[in-house]
């Protein structure tokens, strides 16, 4: 189920994530949700964005770890979600990224929304420092390339284009290469 709600938020957004929905998508009997997630829809829902946003951290800690190059990273990053969305005719976006964009106020959902941001940024800068970016520029940088990205996939998705993520690909990869 919680694999469904984050495929469902990705495409349909909070307001489209009912149970009703998760459930058609899982195949799953009505009564395991209240057993699964007492908390009802938004345990659901946190469950399945903390799931989600754990796949990115996910990625950018062992990056960090092994030493990936940032741009190598992001490019990656930027390709999964070309792909992503040219697949599914630009119906499968980030599903943090649509929970932010309808949920951000949410008592429960907005501050599950910004710890996975933070982790994400925690995650960028630590590869973009390890590279050999000064910290407080590989902190902005983290930001730039988490904020234009979550920019250019929601205009994917509105423009039925996959250039807004390949131009954002295209001008900042070369700002993330290991400084000289």
């Amino acid at each position: 189920m919680i694999t469904s709600a984050a495929l469902l938020l990705r495409e349909k957004g909070v307001a489209g994530t009912s149970i009703a929905e998760v459930l058609r998508h899982s195949r799953g009997p009505r009564g395991s949700v209240g057993f699964h997630f007492p908390g009802g829809r938004a345990e659901l829902l946190t469950d399945a964005l903390g799931w989600a946003g754990g796949l990115v951290t996910t990625i950018l800690r062992e990056a960090a770890s092994q030493g990936t190059r940032p741009d190598e990273v992001f490019a990656g990053i930027c390709d999964h979600y070309e792909h992503q969305l040219a697949t599914s005719e630009f119906a499968a976006g980030c599903p943090v990224g649509a929970a932010a964009q309808e949920a951000y106020g949410d008592a429960a959902l907005g501050p599950v929304i910004s710890s996975i941001i933070d982790d994400w940024h925690t995650g960028l800068t630590a590869v973009l420092t390890r590279s050999g970016h000064d910290p407080d520029a590989a902190t902005d940088l983290a930001m730039v390339c988490i904020s234009a990205l979550e920019g250019a996939i929601s205009m994917s998705r509105v423009k039925r284009s996959t250039a807004p993520i390949r131009t954002v690909r295209d001008r900042i990869v070369p700002m993330l290469a290991a400084p000289t």
